[in-house]
């Protein structure tokens, strides 16, 4: 039987940071859409809440401006995360371009435990050689917007460890582009 651990271990990111919760995050980091706005996105406003609070306090430790909900990325993700791939997009949902982290847990996979996972490859960054991680699309300064979505899938792991939360995250402006480090 697989540990908890290697549950994580397989997620698009080796580990996440435990201590990341969702409750406690000041409000001033949310940004969302007045409730009349987010009816395109099946996210509830406490989930959208959780989406910004855990990118916008990391954010703010490396002096990057809070993100904006987008409904248009959120629909995105959803269509993404409704087919149930454990696996990037690739461009298939748009001809825009924007950014993507992505992740999968069994259990007790919370979203703040999700976008944790994005930032957990941060100790391989070096900024004297930069390579360009799920950690710095979250921070990538010029990001403006984020849209997420979550749903229960069956099969992404083996399919004796039950469902999965997976989780896609977009972003716009896109980061981690080649020669402009940000």
């Amino acid at each position: 039987m697989f540990s908890v651990s290697l549950l994580y271990a397989l997620a698009v990111i080796l580990s996440f940071v435990p201590n990341l919760y969702v409750h406690g995050f000041p409000k001033g980091l949310r940004h969302h859409l007045p409730p009349s706005h987010s009816i395109a996105s099946r996210n509830t406003l406490r989930q959208i809440d959780a989406f910004l609070d855990a990118h916008n306090i990391i954010r703010a430790e490396h002096n990057a401006t809070a993100l904006q909900w987008s409904t248009s990325l959120a629909a995105k993700a959803e269509l993404w995360v409704d087919q149930c791939q454990f696996r990037h997009t690739n461009g298939v949902l748009s001809s825009g371009v924007y950014g993507e982290n992505i992740a999968a847990g069994t259990g007790a996979f919370p979203i703040a435990a999700a976008v944790a996972s994005f930032v957990a490859d941060k100790d391989q960054y070096d900024s004297a050689n930069p390579t360009y991680l799920h950690f710095t699309q979250v921070v990538w300064k010029s990001t403006t917007e984020v849209g997420c979505a979550v749903n229960q899938c069956r099969g992404i792991f083996d399919r004796s460890l039950g469902s999965a939360s997976l989780y896609v995250c977009l972003y716009n402006p896109v980061g981690n582009v080649i020669g402009r480090a940000s």
